[in-house]
């Protein structure tokens, strides 16, 4: 099962992806899509690179999490991510995220009538 994140054309997101205490050292990365055979070499950033032009990665060793931000979103950002944390095993562990890019409610025509309403939150994409 997969979480789902949700934020808006130009905005920023941060995906939380948790971990098991052994897997504290290891390498944590992020890639697209949901195929975890590929995921390392497609990784869009790892912890021995924290950071690149539109994301940036912590790790939380405490809270046993790590957390990718990715910044000047637009709609093609939308779609299925992996976490995954390295292991010497050879076989990684992997938590699935789903993104959904929202046009940005200023550019949306409908902005005074989702104001009124109090479901607007839960509509569905545009």
């Amino acid at each position: 099962s997969s979480s789902k994140v949700q934020s808006y054309e130009g905005g920023s997101v941060s995906i939380s992806c948790p971990y098991e205490s052994q897997d504290q050292n290891n390498m944590k990365y992020i890639c697209r899509g949901n195929q975890p055979s590929s995921c390392l070499q497609q990784a869009l950033i790892t912890s021995n690179n924290r950071q690149n032009t539109q994301f940036s990665l912590t790790d939380d060793k405490e809270s046993r999490k790590f957390t990718v931000t990715i910044t000047s979103l637009t709609q093609k950002d939308s779609g299925s991510y992996l976490c995954g944390v390295k292991r010497n095993t050879g076989l990684d562990v992997f938590s699935a995220v789903d993104l959904e890019v929202r046009a940005a409610l200023w550019t949306s025509t409908n902005y005074a009538v989702s104001l009124s309403t109090t479901t607007w939150t839960n509509r569905s994409p545009l």
